[in-house]
Parts: C-alpha cells; structure tokens; sequence
C-alpha cells in the first residue's frame, strides 16, 4: 500500500516534471522563434530609410516637370512676341505709315527745276482730238531751242495781261471736293455729292480711278482721253476738251485748261540712275521730304513739291525723271487741282 502511494507520489512527480519540462521546451522555441528587438528595430529602421528614399526619387520628375514647363511658358512668350513685332515690322507700321502719313514739319523753299538741253521744235501739230480717245500727236522738227525755253515761250504768252479779277470765282455746290469747274469737265452733277449714284462720292472714286459719272473704270468717262507718248514711253488721261502741244520731240507735253492755266510734262534723262529721293534731295538740297509728299504706282515712285504744284517721278528702272508742273495763268487761282492729281494717277509708264 505504502509502496503503490510511492509510486504514485513518484509518478505524480515524474509527471510534473515532465509537464514543466514540456512548458520550458514550449518557452523555448517561442524565444527562439520572435524576432529579436533589435532586429525589429533594425527592420523598422529600414523601413523608415526607404520611405524618404522613395520620396525623394518622386520629388526629383517633380522639379523636371516645373523646369521643362517653366521653359515651355518662358519659349512660348518669346515667339509670340517675335510674332507680334513681325507682324508690326512688316503688316501694322507700313499700312499706318501709308494710311496716316506724318505731317511736314516745315520744308523750305523749293528751287525750280531746270530740264536738260535737248533739240526742241517750235513748230507743232496739234491733233484731233474731238472724236477719239488715244492720241499721239505728230511733230514736225524745225527749230533748235531747250525743252523748258520753248515750253516758258508759251506759258509767258499765256499769262500776259491776266489778273485774278479777271477770271470767274471757284465754287462747289455740292460741297463734295470737286469745284463746278471740275464737275462741268467731267460730267458729274454739280448738285450731288454721288453722281452715279453708287453710294460712293464723286471725289472718292476720282481718287481710286473710277468713273463718278457712270461704271466702270475713270479710263470709261467718256469726258477723258488717253495721251500717249511712244517716243518716252508713257499713257496718261486728261480732259478731251483741253489742247494739247507737244515739244522737243514728245519730251514736253503741255496741256492748255480753259482758263489758260496750263499742266506741264517734261521728261530728262536720269543718267546716275537715282532714286527719287536720292535725285530730289540732290536737286533741292535741304529739303525735308515727309511721307503724305510721296507716292507709288506699280509703275513709278513719285514725290510732291513744297507747293503741291510740281510732282517729280522716276520709273522703275529709274531710267527718266517726269516733272508734272501745274502752272495757274494767275497766282493763288487754281481751279482744277484735283483733275491735276487725278493726270498724275493715270500715269502709266511702259
């Protein structure tokens, strides 16, 4: 009996060392197996490296972009201001320049231009020109005398005797820019601004080359015909109803108003092949030229005089120079300026 509780007292010991040895066994390969402090510190410390590592190699195409958007931005303001100056330099200044032209600040007097010697004819045959629309007068040569004496000849003859009282006042009924005087020689109703009735004024269309007194084109009026010269090389319009002369070999050309005034147009030879700047400027020295004084044509560059009574032209080629003179029988007494301006317009040279 005592011996059975002995082994059980044994056995009950033997099993509790066994169970303590099971629980340390346990305790054991749970230490064994978590991961030791320092290696979870070394693992969150890892962790936390990566994470700013991360971040910077985000942030640095961050800056990328900002710097290639930056150039972008900074690239386009460039062109479109280089845009902007073309368009300017070359669209913009030149339409304003010949749009709005600057106005002269003072010009001083102009000297008379003297026309080269060349064989003259006293001479001439006038011809008909009642019934056509081109004409080419024929000279017959039998005097040797300049250009500008045998032209003053005639102007000196026509201004003989004459003085402002003696001639009729300028008026304009219509109040459309062009006198009565103009409006009779052209055909368009003194008593309305718009002839044609095209919703453009008379004036309007004189100075773009159109006809006030019916369609089409001014070369259409059938008040107008067309001079031309073949020896020179030029066409011009004029009034059908004034007499023409031409002297010095078709160089001259001298149209005679019906009040005695006359337009002039002499030709030279350009032998330095200047420019109408250059040649005005070296004829008038001191000259100040402003841009309303100057005008183009495709087929001549022209530039007024001070008094807006001498235009000087030279072709494109700036073989010749053209002096169109207006001279008025009486002083201050102009009355067909703007069938003046409108000869000079017609020009054409060939």
């Amino acid at each position: 009996m005592f011996l059975n509780k002995k082994k059980k007292i044994k056995s009950d010991q033997t099993t509790e060392e066994n169970l303590k040895a099971d629980s340390q066994l346990n305790d054991d390969l749970i230490v064994h197996n978590m991961p030791s402090p320092s290696k979870l510190r070394g693992a969150v410390g890892k962790r936390r490296e990566r994470i700013p590592t991360s971040f910077n190699a985000v942030a640095a195409p961050k800056n990328n972009f900002k710097s290639v958007g930056l150039f972008i931005i900074i690239g386009g303001l460039v062109f479109i201001i280089g845009l902007v100056y073309l368009s300017y330099r070359f669209i913009i200044s030149p339409t304003a320049e010949q749009n709005n032209p600057p106005t002269i600040t003072s010009i001083p007097t102009e000297t008379k231009v003297v026309a080269a010697d060349t064989t003259a004819t006293s001479s001439v045959i006038i011809p008909n020109i009642t019934d056509v629309s081109t004409v080419t007068p024929t000279i017959l040569d039998s005097a040797t005398t300049t250009a500008t004496g045998a032209a003053s000849e005639v102007m000196n003859e026509e201004l003989n005797g004459k003085n402002i009282s003696d001639l009729p006042p300028l008026l304009d009924s219509d109040r459309d820019g062009l006198n009565d005087n103009e409006e009779l020689l052209l055909g368009t109703n003194s008593s309305s601004s718009d002839s044609n009735g095209n919703s453009y004024a008379d004036l309007t269309e004189i100075n773009n080359n159109y006809n006030p007194a019916g369609s089409g084109r001014l070369i259409a009026n059938s008040n107008l015909a067309t001079y031309t010269n073949s020896v020179i090389g030029y066409e011009i319009l004029y009034p059908k109803s004034w007499l023409l002369k031409s002297l010095n070999n078709d160089a001259t050309a001298i149209f005679t108003m019906p009040d005695d005034s006359l337009i002039q147009i002499s030709v030279q030879d350009n032998p330095d092949n200047a420019g109408i700047l250059s040649w005005y400027e070296s004829s008038f020295p001191g000259v100040t030229v402003a841009y309303d004084k100057l005008k183009s044509t495709d087929t001549w560059d022209g530039v007024w005089g001070e008094d807006n009574l001498n235009f000087y032209l030279t072709d494109k080629k700036h073989n010749n120079i053209f002096v169109i003179s207006y001279v008025p029988v009486v002083n201050n007494y102009i009355a067909y300026p703007n069938v003046f301006k409108l000869m000079i317009n017609s020009l054409l040279i060939k």
